[in-house]
């Protein structure tokens, strides 16, 4: 709201015809209208004041949980009917605390049924409820259990049998894997068996968000060397399967050959795509399926050499009836992007700590996709693209447990959180003097021909020292804007900051969030989107562990 401009006596103007009386007159109009206009700023201001503590950001925070939280393992479910739902799991105890808007504590179910010793879980939330996999071992058998959860948190009848695995021993590592499609319409159980050295026996369970059978299926796959894998598993919305294949011709080297395999829901084998690859070499292939358009997006930061510095982005989209890609294509980012991404690093070397993590599909079939600077450091060894041990899984009594690298940073792919848990925590063999970094975060949106929109880049600096769990950051898509949330360290304080991302690439940094309490830290990288504009974030709270709840 704009004031009308009035223009004001001063001295020296010149008056023309008017009189004396006719000055005085309008001096006193003049003050009449200064005061209106006074009356009006002040208005314009209250309002402007009530618009902004409208639209300000709450925060509600549940009573801090003080049980042995290096023990503990958690799950946010989601919001249903007003109620915010979380898994929880210290020792052998597994329960689901029920939170009203308030993020006060109205019920705690015990899910008594979850043996003492489990391997894995695993929480799939959907608009209508919630679908729990667990597996344990009995003796030599690795039983798969899956069982509904309601609005309420309640279990929705027994849990049922999925599948058994006889294995030869007793064993920690998981035997089953479960994805998800984006729909959450179809669920896929699968678990790959080394046969031999290098074939896989692949064993698929495609199931209805009820936990009905819908297919079940069997394959093997050979890879040839120690130099091929496979990874990256994904399930659209139709119930096709996908995964990929690479080769490196060596250990620390990147990927020299690629292809796109799918098992499609009803059939036998398996097709497979190869990527042509002309003269690149690739860091990671992700997948990303555009339900939409009927697409398949595989997209990888890439080289020129095997190993040599990053030169940008590698993109290849294919149709989903797999008859020929319809983009192939490598995008060089230029030194600009490269100015603005490179943080401490020097330009050339600017994106060689950068891994790719968010891919957002827009409805005209483009892509925003994210990757953020992340690297360690420590006296015994430093964490780089080729000393990475969350990669790769591990086969043990002969069964493949698929642990995938996530866009939750370097932890995640077990199914549920833990604080202290080996991911995050000096698990794997990580020295205790590691520190953990995070830096910038790099923003690219291509248009559905996978042609450069635009490019941008949150800058931020965040380092842990034994500890990734309050670093890194976390997405909020509220459909008009995009927020990146991260802490951020004031005078020895962590604060929440957030900056957004418009439609059109412009970054602004927003102010630090308010009604942050003193003494509450942020796990902002585990929190979840549970609404179009509120957030759970799980938050340490004087060596105590609680949850916030937060409304844009």
């Amino acid at each position: 709201m704009k004031c009308p401009i009035t223009k004001a006596y001063k001295p020296g103007m010149n008056m023309g015809i008017l009189s004396r009386t006719s000055k005085i007159s309008s001096d006193k109009n003049l003050k009449t209208k200064d005061k209106h206009m006074k009356a009006a700023g002040l208005l314009i201001l209250a309002l402007l004041f009530s618009t902004v503590s409208a639209n300000a950001q709450r925060i509600f925070y549940s009573e801090p949980d003080r049980n042995d939280i290096r023990n503990m393992r958690f799950e946010i479910l989601g919001k249903y009917n007003n109620q915010y739902l979380i898994y929880k799991n210290v020792r052998s105890k597994h329960y689901i605390a029920v939170y009203d808007a308030e993020m006060k504590l109205k019920d705690k179910i015990d899910l008594d049924f979850i043996p003492d010793r489990i391997i894995s879980v695993d929480f799939f939330s959907n608009p209508e409820n919630t679908i729990m996999f667990y597996q344990f071992q009995k003796k030599n058998i690795v039983r798969l259990m899956g069982v509904k959860i309601d609005a309420a948190g309640k279990p929705i009848g027994e849990p049922s049998e999925i599948d058994t695995t006889k294995i030869g021993g007793l064993s920690d590592n998981k035997v089953y894997s479960v994805i998800t499609s984006d729909d959450k319409k179809k669920i896929m159980v699968f678990k790959m068996k080394i046969k031999v050295r290098d074939d896989f026996q692949i064993q698929t369970l495609l199931l209805s968000n009820t936990l009905i059978p819908v297919r079940k299926a069997s394959f093997n796959y050979n890879l040839e060397n120690n130099k091929e894998s496979i990874a990256d598993f994904y399930l659209d919305n139709d119930g096709n399967f996908l995964f990929s294949k690479v080769t490196r011709p060596g250990q620390r080297e990147y990927i020299s050959e690629a292809r796109l395999n799918v098992l499609q829901t009803y059939a036998d084998t398996i097709k497979n795509f190869p990527l042509t690859l002309k003269n690149v070499f690739l860091d990671e292939l992700r997948i990303k399926v555009d339900n939409i358009n009927g697409r398949y997006i595989l997209s990888s930061l890439y080289s020129n050499a095997k190993r040599g510095n990053i030169e940008g982005l590698f993109v290849s989209i294919i149709n989903k009836d797999l008859s020929g890609p319809d983009i192939e294509k490598t995008i060089e980012f230029t030194d600009e992007f490269r100015a603005k991404a490179k943080g401490d690093n020097s330009s050339r070397l600017a994106f060689n700590d950068y891994y790719l993590k968010h891919f957002i599909v827009k409805k005209d079939g483009g892509v925003i996709i994210t990757g953020e600077n992340s690297y360690t450091n420590s006296r015994g060894s430093n964490f780089n693209r080729w000393d990475n041990p969350w990669m790769w899984g591990s086969p043990w009594n002969n069964y493949w447990g698929w642990n995938p690298w996530n866009n939750w940073g370097w932890g995640g792919g077990f199914g549920s959180w833990g604080w202290g848990s080996p991911w995050g925590m000096n698990g794997w063999g990580l020295n205790q003097q590691t520190r953990f970094f995070a830096d910038n975060i790099m923003i690219v949106s291509l248009d559905k021909d996978a042609n450069m929109q635009w490019n941008n880049v949150v800058n931020k600096s965040q380092f842990d020292d034994n500890s990734d769990n309050m670093i890194s950051y976390q997405i909020m898509n509220s459909g008009s804007e995009i927020l990146f949330l991260y802490n951020e360290w004031e005078r020895r304080t962590v604060m929440l900051n957030a900056q957004s991302l418009s439609p059109d690439g412009a970054v602004k940094k927003q102010p630090p969030l308010k009604s942050l309490d003193k003494g509450y830290e942020f796990m902002i990288r585990m929190a979840k989107q549970v609404g179009a504009r509120e957030m759970i974030v799980p938050v340490v709270y004087r060596n105590a562990f609680s949850f916030a709840r937060i409304e844009f």
